[in-house]
């Protein structure tokens, strides 16, 4: 594999997660406009999770590639079952922080409604 075909397979890998990336960092700062609390930090510690699995699975799909552009295809076809459960990781890493921001967001309307400004 040429290096430009391997750059342009990164930029390609990138360009998909690119959405989500600035989608997580606008969350981010909103919340960093909002009082200091517990469900603040919840959420933040919900939106850190979403972008850690976002940019290791990017890593993860990157790495098969890695491993051809550097001619280690032994090491490839050992990489499956890895990449598997590495995927399978990041799936419940997700899961957890959407279920901790769903949980904040629960919190915080809930909040709103017992002061009666919903």
């Amino acid at each position: 594999m040429e290096s430009t075909q391997l750059l342009t397979t990164l930029l390609v890998s990138i360009g998909y997660r690119l959405p989500v990336l600035i989608a997580l960092g606008v969350a981010l700062v909103m919340l960093l406009d909002t009082p200091r609390g517990r469900v603040r930090t919840v959420a933040l510690s919900a939106l850190v999770l979403l972008l850690a699995a976002t940019l290791v699975g990017g890593v993860l799909s990157v790495l098969p590639l890695l491993l051809i552009a550097g001619g280690n295809f032994a090491g490839l076809s050992g990489l499956n079952t890895v990449l598997g459960a590495a995927h399978f990781a990041l799936s419940l890493l997700e899961a957890t922080g959407f279920i901790l921001l769903a949980w904040a967001l629960v919190q915080a309307l809930r909040r709103q409604a017992a002061r009666g400004t919903v």
